[in-house]
């Protein structure tokens, strides 16, 4: 019997999170709770309820708010839903044609996918036996063994890091960041293509220590391994959107951030490059 994964979006034709068109498969679940998180649908592991206010007709069909397909407008959706390896399998064949054409394959994405690790590997074997690319987008806060189960079956990891100091990770993340930084040493070693990926949070790790820790280390996963690229990700208020649309499920704390200016982002950028880093902003 083959794993069953919950998954709560499937976007075709993505552009984004890993090379050429994309099937970005978003995993339910994630370990920590970054105060400027975008999806904070996906932080809960079970399928959860989202209210879209602008779409409700006040008909109230749905009552109690307990039956999502009772609604006539789309007003209330269950977010996550069980699916086994063969569904995603079959949804990611039907596009290998563009995948082939352009470079492109499956992202597994979220939340996060390491916490589905049975469902994750075996989705990727499935793809890989079939020939398509597949990328990881972790924020690889998981045990080593997941790891290593999850690497041969990988040709990119899309890993984040987020913030050096493990006080300072912990404050914004809910966990500090060692075993985050022990997996990425894991990646660098194993040879895997990898690109970094960092939210730009102004006041958080934007400053000069935070930014002179992070090269250093992205310098030394350079020497170690395949590192492609490092993605600015300049941060966005689009979660806290999210946030007000969950009904049932975990409700994420969201900070009060800012979005850097150009100026600052661009600045960051021309130093990495400065250093013999490659990065670019978005991603």
């Amino acid at each position: 019997m083959t794993p069953k994964g919950c998954i709560f979006d499937i976007r075709r034709y993505a552009i984004h999170d890993g090379p050429g068109i994309r099937l970005n498969v978003f995993f339910k679940g994630c370990p920590l709770h970054c105060q400027w998180c975008h999806n904070p649908e996906g932080q809960d592991p079970l399928p959860g309820l989202i209210f879209n206010q602008s779409r409700c007709l006040g008909c109230r069909a749905c009552k109690d708010y307990t039956l999502p397909q009772a609604c006539p407008s789309g007003a209330l959706e269950t977010c996550g839903t069980w699916m086994d390896v063969d569904q995603v399998l079959q949804t990611a064949l039907r596009e290998k044609l563009f995948f082939d054409r352009s470079g492109g394959g499956i992202t597994c994405t979220g939340g996060e996918p390491l916490m589905q690790p049975g469902f994750l590997v075996s989705l990727l074997a499935a793809c890989r036996e079939k020939g398509i690319h597949t990328a990881v987008d972790t924020c690889l806060f998981a045990p080593e063994t997941v790891l290593l189960q999850v690497i041969p079956h990988t040709s990119l990891f899309l890993a984040d890091l987020k913030v050096m100091d493990p006080a300072l990770h912990k404050q914004y993340t809910g966990a500090d960041n060692f075993t985050i930084l022990s997996n990425l040493l894991v990646i660098a070693r194993s040879g895997v293509p990898f690109a970094l990926r960092t939210p730009l949070i102004p006041g958080v790790n934007d400053t000069k220590a935070e930014l002179e820790a992070m090269t250093a280390f992205a310098l030394e996963l350079q020497r170690l391994g395949n590192l492609t690229t490092i993605h600015l990700l300049p941060y966005h208020n689009y979660g806290k959107e999210k946030r007000s649309r969950i009904l049932r499920g975990r409700i994420p704390f969201q900070g009060n951030f800012t979005t850097p200016s150009e100026q600052k982002v661009q600045a960051i950028l021309k130093d990495l490059y400065r250093q013999g880093l490659h990065a670019v902003t978005g991603g």
